[in-house]
């Protein structure tokens, strides 16, 4: 029992609560609202005057309501709103000037109005707005930044730099791409790809070295473009064929020979003792040409390779020992003269 009458208390509560604030503020829904426009000039020069206060006030109160109060832009205009009804009446204000007040009869919502204003002040307003604090040819009238130097097409304040390299929009050749001050906002080519920028590259259009400035390297033996390890192949006895180490030593070979596509090499094919003279000739021939072969596959220049064979006379070891023979079973890479 008491619950029940403890709720139907707080229900009565609430519902004169909600009456009460509908009472007091549904007044204010139901107004009618008006807005008034205009732009404020002065009376003798034509001026437009900002800072201008422009209040709508009612000329009788008869009701509840609210009126409000602007200032004028710097063009002059303005724009205020009052839930009052008709007649009301603009009261026009600012220092320098005389008071202005414009009664409302009917629903006109435009205004051009203008204020008595002192000859001083009107002069100290022109000089302001032909005045440029910031010497960044944008009068203060027109600058949204007066006190920082900026630029047009910024509205007067500090020029953008959209890819953050230190180099203003207005004076970047690439605004949205960072690049270096130097080359106008703008990133430094590589145009033959070498990862030597051009700036910094004696031969911008030839791949080359950082050594050398960006230009070819002058090798003077096969060990200047590849490792001394990959300037030679074993090959097994009485055989041509190139195992996994020779291939790879020979597509270093390949790429170096790319690089530097002025150089030509000698592919030098040997022999050991074993077997006739004719046979290790022929075969040491071959062995060259396996090689060759192979780097033609790879997109080496036919021009810029030559297989020669010395059969077994050139040995490197004793042919007396297995070890010996082995190192003399080889291709050996040389620079052309």
């Amino acid at each position: 029992m008491y619950i029940e009458r403890y709720s139907k208390t707080k229900i009565m509560t609430f519902f004169r609560f909600l009456i009460t604030f509908l009472f007091f503020t549904t007044p204010f829904l139901l107004l009618s609202q008006f807005e008034f426009k205009g732009v404020v000039k002065d009376k003798d020069t034509g001026t437009e005057l900002e800072k201008v206060l422009v209040v709508v006030k009612p000329l009788r109160i008869n009701k509840a309501g609210y009126y409000g109060g602007v200032y004028t832009e710097k063009d002059g205009l303005f724009s205020v709103k009052t839930t009052y009804d008709l007649p009301l009446q603009l009261v026009l204000t600012k220092k320098g000037c005389k008071t202005k007040k414009v009664r409302i009869k009917d629903k006109k919502t435009y205004f051009n109005l203008t204020l008595d204003c002192e000859k001083e002040t009107i002069e100290q307003i022109i000089t302001e707005r032909k005045s440029d604090n910031d010497n960044d040819g944008i009068i203060n009238s027109e600058d949204e930044c007066p006190d920082e130097y900026g630029v047009k097409e910024n509205n007067g304040c500090p020029s953008l730099d959209s890819d953050g390299d230190g180099v203003l929009n207005d004076v970047d050749s690439c605004p949205d791409e960072a690049g270096d001050p130097d080359n106008n906002g703008c990133p430094w080519e590589d145009d033959d790809g070498d990862g030597i920028l051009d700036k910094d590259d004696n031969c911008p259009n030839e791949p080359g070295d950082k050594a050398n400035k960006g230009c070819p390297l002058k090798a003077k033996s096969i060990t200047d473009i590849i490792p001394e390890e990959n300037s030679k192949i074993l090959f097994q006895a009485n055989s041509s064929d190139l195992d996994k180490t020779a291939k790879t030593s020979i597509g270093i070979l390949a790429e170096a020979l790319k690089k530097y596509s002025d150089l030509s090499i000698i592919i030098e094919g040997h022999a050991s003792s074993d077997g006739s003279e004719s046979y290790n000739q022929n075969l040491s021939e071959k062995r060259s040409n396996s090689v060759k072969t192979l780097l033609e596959n790879l997109g080496i220049d036919e021009a810029q390779i030559k297989a020669v064979g010395f059969g077994e006379g050139n040995p490197i070891d004793t042919n007396n020992t297995s070890e010996g023979r082995t190192n003399n079973r080889r291709v050996v890479f040389r620079l052309s003269d």
